[in-house]
């Protein structure tokens, strides 16, 4: 019974204190002004903040491509070509594979070499075993002019991939119409 009576009590005191809140057009005006000049503050900021943005990201510039560049597919990443990554970095896997599976085989077929030149018809190597000297040399060096040829493309790729960076930094707004 007590419990009940408390519970009506605080719902009538609560009532009370509802009622007793007036809003007079002059507070609301006020509070409006207030919220208006909160608002274009916010604004003002807000595009300022934008701007700085905006003149940070707004267009490629080929200078900061050029030197993004020098990290494979970052200067890609930077003119917001994402497609092009993929063909960059599997040009360099592919030109990597060959530059370093023609090493292992000339680094093979020079050990073969040596052993066939230095101990002749005795040499323990299975190639040495296989092919004549002037054959070990002609293998040996058909390889190492396949190695040096791969690594000379993989710097050829290189500068490839920093040269469509710049160019298209520089041809990011250009107009096709005029």
């Amino acid at each position: 019974m007590f419990s009940g009576t408390y519970v009506i009590l605080a719902l009538i005191l609560m009532q009370t204190s509802l009622l007793a809140q007036e809003n007079s057009k002059n507070d609301s005006s006020k509070q409006d002004e207030v919220r208006q000049y909160r608002t274009a503050m916010f604004m003002k900021q807000s595009q300022r903040i934008n701007q700085k943005i905006d003149t940070f990201f707004s267009k490629p510039n080929p200078k900061t491509a050029t030197y993004l560049s020098l990290f494979p597919g970052l200067g890609q990443i930077y003119n917001k070509k994402y497609w092009k990554l993929p063909i960059v970095y599997a040009g360099f896997g592919v030109i990597g594979y060959f530059a370093f599976n023609n090493r292992d085989y000339y680094l093979q077929y020079k050990e073969a070499y040596a052993c066939k030149v230095n101990e002749g018809d005795d040499c323990e190597n299975p190639l040495a075993q296989n092919y004549s000297a002037q054959n070990l040399q002609t293998i040996r060096d058909g390889y190492r002019r396949n190695m040096e040829l791969s690594f000379i493309f993989m710097g050829f790729w290189y500068i490839l991939q920093m040269l469509d960076a710049t160019v298209d930094a520089h041809l990011y707004y250009w107009e096709i119409d005029e």
